[in-house]
């Protein structure tokens, strides 16, 4: 076999229960031409031992991480892809066997698109299917017939999307990148606590359209210990919002003959962000009985957001029946008119993705 053209990136840190399944959906892919970084974060229950068995299969480079948290790991996994493609499986998740094939079939016949995109199922601790993928999208509304086909998406379009729904990818096992991004998106940024991979799948929009394909192809677990579900409401939207604020500079740096009205701009696209960030902290003050957690947090609230105090206080008094949020669909369509955004995505025959990869 020659070089592989494609890399699996497993950052890991106590996993053990999960990791067979992840190792085994790597092994089972229908094609050899693969090779997997695999990156301990120094795990005590026993990962780096059981990975020892793959130690001399030299399709896997295991190394041990950097010690300053979990993207510094994600970046040491992004320092050793030498392929054509690259994707993050993470531990306690698993993929498709026919993920490197049919991705890597996809952008092969569009080499100008960086990211393929396609379904994945959410699934539990003991790996059963909670949601299947048309669940998944349900809440992205303007997305729902789109994603019944196979499409070339405008990434900036996209990238404008993600502030009417925030979420476009509910995972990073939901993409397989192209390794020409590494340079364009600088790693992982290790600022915004456990959505470093929300960043970075928001900011790859500015640099490329998004291939999608309309098949399942990874899993995403979901789990009471995952570090995702241990942040605190207003933790989470804090780092969202400052995630958002992040990209919108970004936005204006990378496109500056679009003359934005940069004020004018930034207020409409942050204004779900920060709507979320003030009513999770009004949320946190009206269920907390302790006194100084309550005078701090509505500190914090009146010094930086006192628009959004007495709407969020109402809304929440009111069971959330007064100032309710505007219809999405309206809110995307807005954003599509005013911004000139390619709406719909381009229809692609599927067969002409497949026949090219029949031919390579």
């Amino acid at each position: 076999m020659g070089h592989p053209r494609f890399t699996f990136c497993i950052p890991n840190l106590n996993k053990r229960k999960y990791l067979p399944a992840c190792i085994e959906s790597v092994l089972s892919q229908d094609c050899e031409d693969w090779r997997c970084v695999f990156v301990d974060g120094y795990s005590t229950d026993g990962c780096w031992e059981y990975m020892q068995q793959y130690n001399s299969d030299s399709r896997f480079l295991l190394l041990r991480g950097r010690k300053q948290g979990m993207y510094a790991d994600w970046n040491e996994c992004l320092q050793h892809v030498d392929t054509e493609y690259f994707y993050f499986l993470t531990s306690d998740d698993t993929c498709d066997p026919q993920l490197i094939s049919k991705t890597t079939s996809a952008l092969d016949a569009y080499p100008d698109i960086e990211a393929c995109h396609f379904q994945c199922d959410l699934i539990d601790d003991a790996g059963h299917v909670i949601s299947k993928t048309d669940d998944l999208f349900g809440s992205n509304f303007i997305y729902v017939d789109a994603n019944k086909y196979t499409h070339r998406r405008s990434g900036l379009c996209d990238f404008f999307m993600h502030f009417v729904y925030r979420a476009l990818y509910t995972t990073i096992t939901s993409l397989v990148f192209r390794t020409s991004l590494i340079d364009k998106l600088k790693g992982f940024s290790t600022s915004f606590g456990t959505s470093g991979d929300y960043d970075w799948t928001m900011r790859l929009c500015l640099f490329t359209d998004i291939l999608y394909l309309p098949e399942t192809l990874a899993t995403w677990r979901t789990y009471p210990a995952q570090a995702t579900n241990i942040v605190s409401s207003s933790q989470y939207h804090e780092k969202s919002l400052a995630i958002a604020q992040t990209n919108i500079d970004l936005l204006f740096s990378l496109q500056p003959e679009k003359m934005y009205k940069r004020h004018q701009t930034r207020e409409i696209l942050l204004h779900r962000f920060l709507d979320n960030y003030a009513s999770s902290i009004c949320l946190e003050i009206l269920n907390s009985r302790n006194i100084l957690f309550i005078l701090e947090k509505t500190y914090l609230l009146l010094k930086n957001r006192p628009f959004y105090v007495p709407k969020t206080i109402i809304k929440h008094l009111s069971f959330k029946k007064l100032f309710t949020k505007s219809d999405t669909i309206a809110q995307a369509e807005k954003l599509i008119c005013k911004y000139n955004l390619t709406w719909p995505p381009t229809a692609i025959n599927k067969r002409h993705v497949n026949a090219y990869g029949a031919n390579k």
